[in-house]
């Protein structure tokens, strides 16, 4: 049979295709769906460890306690002294101390305040180390406890020279802490060492950067890591170039405490930057990183494209758009003048 419409030997008519604009439109939103299933495990976990940074005392790893007010009665803290008493009393001190005439005053009393919001104090009994956060408001704070290990004696290699620093972290965790350059008597010194060359290369490189270079004093430079053995016993042993420091430990031994839970999904959540070679779990972190970056930025703007197809939502979503970019704009300026402040 013919289809209806169609006279013999006419051709079916082609569906249309759709217009562009719908074509892009239909793109955006499968890509937006897309995006956020890919984003979902992530956000998860980023919304997780951002938790527990906010809430210290959530699904804690150690016993932890808060106390308010009635704690600090009858203590110092009770009624801690205002920044502005404080500060009239510095003033009042640089001024008993002043010589020829000397005034100080206050330039602006409205704007003295505390750098940070509390103190910190620690104690040990017991086997145990008790940290206590102390609100400088006086009104309340946290204490934390962690056992002590007990002391553990220390085989002391037999290539052992000098002693090497143990590497840490800075305060933002973000790059080693510098180790220190102070050279053991007995340093093992080699040809050519790596921080000399650092100190070698560094005022070439800023002025091929267009810096200006000084003395250059080099900080930090990572330690050899490497096993040894005497034939008998094998030793995993680290060499500082930058001190000449030698140390070792019996292979096998606990290179550390273990992690928790909490404390790993903190370092977690602060991990960022790609490591020298793309040969490690680290790399493909600092990829998802990038990937989560790159994704969430199209996910928002997929969702606008989203959201202006419906022109019911339209009014209200701009209600809620203007309300949110004059809210982040305050909370951006306002956390910007505090930091800066510090």
């Amino acid at each position: 049979m013919t289809p209806a419409g169609l006279g013999p030997g006419s051709a079916p008519a082609q569906p249309r295709r759709r217009p562009l604009r719908r074509r892009v439109v239909h793109l955006v939103r499968r890509g937006h769906l897309y995006c956020g299933l890919f984003l979902l495990p992530w956000v998860v976990l980023y919304g997780a460890t951002a938790f527990l940074f906010n809430h210290p005392e959530a699904f804690p790893d150690r016993p932890i306690a808060t106390f308010g007010r009635d704690a600090l009665a009858g203590t110092p803290m009770e009624r801690p002294p205002l920044p502005g008493e404080i500060a009239a009393a510095v003033v009042a001190g640089l001024n008993a101390r002043a010589e020829g005439g000397t005034t100080y005053a206050l330039a602006d009393p409205a704007e003295v305040r505390f750098t940070r919001d509390f103190a910190f104090a620690t104690a040990k009994a017991d086997g145990l180390e008790v940290s206590v956060l102390l609100e400088v408001n006086g009104t309340g704070g946290t204490v934390r406890t962690r056992p002590i290990p007990p002391p553990k004696p220390e085989e002391t290699a037999p290539f052992a020279v000098g002693s090497s620093p143990k590497g840490g972290r800075t305060k933002g965790g973000d790059r080693p802490a510098p180790k220190t350059a102070a050279k053991p008597a007995d340093a093992l010194a080699l040809a050519d060492p790596l921080g000399e060359r650092v100190k070698a290369a560094v005022p070439v490189v800023l002025e091929r950067t267009g810096f200006a270079a000084g003395d250059v004093t080099v900080t930090s430079v990572p330690d050899v890591a490497f096993r040894i053995t005497d034939g008998d016993r094998v030793w995993r042993a680290t060499y500082n170039p930058l001190n000449g420091a030698v140390a070792g430990k019996p292979d096998g031994e606990p290179a550390g405490e273990g992690l928790s839970a909490r404390s790993f999904l903190l370092r977690l959540h602060t991990a960022h930057g790609y490591p020298g070679e793309p040969s490690d779990a680290r790399w493909v972190w600092a990829l998802v990183v990038d990937a989560m970056a790159f994704v969430m930025v199209f996910w928002a703007v997929s969702g606008l494209v989203m959201w202006w197809q419906i022109k019911a939502a339209r009014r209200a979503g701009l209600v809620v758009l203007v309300l949110s970019a004059a809210v982040a704009v305050w909370v951006g300026v306002s956390m910007h003048e505090m930091m800066a402040a510090r």
